[in-house]
């Protein structure tokens, strides 16, 4: 594939256009890619940092506050634009190498197309959703505890971007 090519087949589009090309992408390519040492070293270097800010995420009882907003009218950052907008087709690529089901499981143009009735059914995530602190998680937090929170956003949101760099240089071979 042409760079051009994957930019806009891979970055443009709704949630669903973006979902159908990484199916299309990871059935075409999917056996390929699985067979390149660099990529399963890296995918598993992107799993070990999400594992990492998970423990630290359910340390500081995000789960909890998350939840109590998100019960609220109007609550929750998980919008339908969040689903559509901020996610990609190779990210939704990379989820579905290591082994995520991915599927929307909300389409009712609120609540982001991949919010399942526990959160998020997406190992990897798009950066917005791993960046945004809401006013509730700093109030609630210590500045240790966000100083953590964010390194270790900043070592999972590197390893994905070294992530799809190889996948975007396996696919213009």
């Amino acid at each position: 594939m042409d760079y051009r090519d994957i930019v806009s087949s891979c970055y443009c589009g709704d949630g669903s256009i973006k979902l159908k090309k990484a199916e299309s992408l990871a059935e075409e390519y999917g056996t390929g890619i699985l067979q390149h040492a660099d990529i399963i070293a890296q995918l598993r270097i992107v799993k070990d940092a999400v594992m990492s800010l998970d423990a630290h995420m359910t340390a500081m009882e995000m789960g909890k506050t998350c939840s109590q907003c998100a019960a609220k009218p109007d609550g929750g950052c998980c919008s339908a634009y969040m689903g559509n907008e901020n996610n990609d087709a190779l990210q939704l690529l990379m989820n579905i190498l290591a082994g995520v089901t991915v599927k929307q499981v909300c389409n009712n143009d609120v609540e982001c197309c991949f919010l399942g009735e526990r959160g998020c059914i997406l190992l990897f995530k798009p950066i917005f959703c791993l960046n945004y602190l809401c006013p509730h998680i700093q109030k609630e937090s210590t500045t240790q505890a966000l100083q953590d929170l964010e390194q270790k956003t900043a070592t999972l949101l590197g390893a994905q971007s070294d992530l799809e760099q190889q996948l975007i240089r396996f696919l213009q071979k």
